[in-house]
């Protein structure tokens, strides 16, 4: 079997995920797959954000691939390089702010 093409949607706010705001955005679950791209769009009319992903290992230990980086009220971010992601490895996205809402979209390759 080939690779499946597949998407993955998430909403980060300070009531989602975990008690710092952090949501998995993608588990790689059984087989491995490459994330082709990140969108990240501050729905926020007025507030501006900040954001980090990170990928963390089998081990939890955590990888960032931004930390802290701005995002101003109603715009959008986009991450365009390929991301490879093992079987046990979690994509993570986390904002500090209570007020945040962030729309989160993920492309990515299963690959079987």
């Amino acid at each position: 079997m080939g690779d499946l093409l597949k998407v993955a949607f998430a909403t980060i706010t300070q009531a989602s995920g975990s008690a710092a705001g952090e949501d998995q955005v993608l588990v790689s679950a059984s087989v491995g797959c490459t994330v082709l791209s990140i969108s990240l769009c501050n729905t926020h009319a007025t507030n501006d954000e900040t954001f980090s992903v990170s990928v963390k290992d089998g081990n939890s230990t955590e990888y960032f691939l931004y930390h802290t980086q701005s995002l101003p009220a109603l715009s959008t971010f986009i991450h365009s390089d390929k991301i490879a992601l093992l079987p046990t490895d979690t994509l993570n996205v986390v904002s500090p702010s209570a007020s945040a809402d962030i729309d989160v979209i993920v492309t990515y390759l299963e690959q079987t």
